[in-house]
């Protein structure tokens, strides 16, 4: 049997991909619950699953928080990710963060069946539209560092050094330097042409 723990704040999602799997599949147990602590108490309690969905956007705790800190605490166990946003830096992040795969909420039934069952057994899925946007911002944009990334989409929404520097914890010289390099990198002379460019590809 396989065991898969669902992570969403919305309970009413997660409970009805739970039954909706119970009936594709009996021998999937399913489990869901609506927020990251929830799956934090689970794994403490010395649970293990061959497989946790986390929701992307997630209050408190995104998805992608959420994989880090299981990363660190539990390493061995297999995590995947669940949204409705396909963006192609937020799945490179997931990916790069040890992620095993990123599932669209659209995704039908029997994909979803077919992908849960690759990624429980340590398979790797990514949706082949999602794949193809991930290439396409890969080939502009791989050679950013993690951090680097995070600033380019801050400067994209239109956030200032300063503001930059307080979202990431920075100080406001180094905040500078990552936005000197990003727009290099871009080969754009400002921020306004960077933020049209880089919303382009990864909108």
């Amino acid at each position: 049997m396989k065991t898969l723990l669902i992570a969403d704040d919305h309970l009413m999602f997660g409970n009805a991909l739970a039954y909706m799997l119970s009936q594709m599949d009996p021998d999937v147990s399913v489990t869901a619950v609506a927020s990251f602590a929830k799956v934090m108490a689970h794994l403490d309690a010395g649970e293990t699953f061959d497989l946790i969905l986390l929701d992307y956007e997630m209050p408190r705790v995104n998805g992608l928080q959420g994989l880090e800190m299981i990363q660190q605490q539990y390493p061995d166990q297999t995590v995947g990710m669940l949204s409705g946003r396909t963006d192609p830096q937020l799945v490179k992040s997931a990916i790069d963060g040890g992620a095993t795969g990123w599932l669209p909420k659209t995704i039908s039934e029997e994909p979803l069946l077919h992908a849960l069952r690759m990624m429980a057994t340590g398979g790797q899925f990514i949706p082949k539209e999602v794949l193809e946007e991930l290439q396409q911002y890969e080939d502009r944009w791989g050679d950013l560092t993690p951090t680097e990334t995070q600033v380019a989409q801050l400067v994209a929404d239109g956030l200032s050094d300063k503001e930059i520097a307080a979202r990431l914890d920075l100080a406001p010289n180094t905040v500078r330097n990552h936005v000197r390099a990003v727009l290099t990198k871009a080969s754009v002379e400002n921020r306004t042409k960077f933020a049209v460019m880089y919303q382009k590809d990864t909108l």
